[in-house]
């Protein structure tokens, strides 16, 4: 073939490939063409709508059956570098009902005056627990309860506990055991205290019963509440 052949051949198809082309991208005018994959958002600044990941795994794949949700998968999936991490719904912590402190009425009820007494043999290195009995580095302590504070007749009583007014009553007792320091500052009595509801409760009942004066002691308010309620 000579040359004014081949150039009559090459015109031949570089036009043939230019109506190729130009038929499908007319084709694609008319008729366009979403490729599965293809980003199901408009411009560079707008998102894919959020996708519950754990939803479409919970559901697989009857998640995917909807129209359109395969695309707005794949959409998020391959921009999820832009996402919002997503807020995973912290379930609320089960708190454990904390165990009410009984009531001074109810120790007393329940403790044991035996008890107290072994409890309260730290107490007689100062104080004499016989009726009639001498003051030592404490005051006698029989018929404490429900005597006057610092009213004790012959025991030299330090100025912070003799400007207490009123008498030893079980919730100044147990007050005054649970901390002496504490309760009334500047007092004399060198001791710690009972920390243990139970024991400051069984010490007071003991001594208790070694007052012939003793007032009744208070009621429970657990009993007393059940029996408000059965009255109504």
């Amino acid at each position: 073939m000579d040359r004014q052949g081949w150039k009559i051949a090459w015109t031949a198809a570089a036009g043939a490939v230019l109506v190729i082309w130009s038929g499908e991208w007319f084709a694609g005018q008319l008729v366009p063409t979403t490729y599965p994959g293809e980003l199901a958002f408009g411009g560079a600044d707008e998102m894919p709508p959020a996708v519950d990941l754990a939803a479409v795994q919970r559901d697989w794949p009857g998640s995917l059956g909807g129209p359109g949700e395969q695309g707005r998968l794949i959409a998020y999936v391959g921009n999820i570098e832009r996402q919002k991490p997503p807020v995973t719904a912290v379930p609320a912590r089960a708190t454990t009902p904390q165990p009410q402190e009984a009531d001074l009425g109810t120790l007393l009820a329940s403790a044991d005056a035996a008890v107290g007494k072994g409890k309260a043999r730290v107490c007689t290195s100062c104080h004499s627990m016989d009726a009639g009995g001498r003051n030592g580095v404490g005051p006698a302590l029989w018929g404490v309860v429900g005597r006057n504070i610092a009213s004790h007749g012959g025991f030299a009583y330090s100025p912070a506990l003799s400007a207490q007014p009123g008498a030893w009553t079980y919730e100044r007792l147990d007050s005054y055991l649970t901390s002496p320091a504490r309760a009334i500052p500047g007092n004399k009595m060198a001791f710690a205290g009972l920390r243990r509801d139970e024991d400051r409760a069984a010490v007071i009942k003991y001594l208790a019963s070694l007052s012939p004066g003793a007032p009744a002691f208070p009621a429970p308010m657990t009993s007393a509440a059940g029996q408000g309620a059965g009255a109504q």
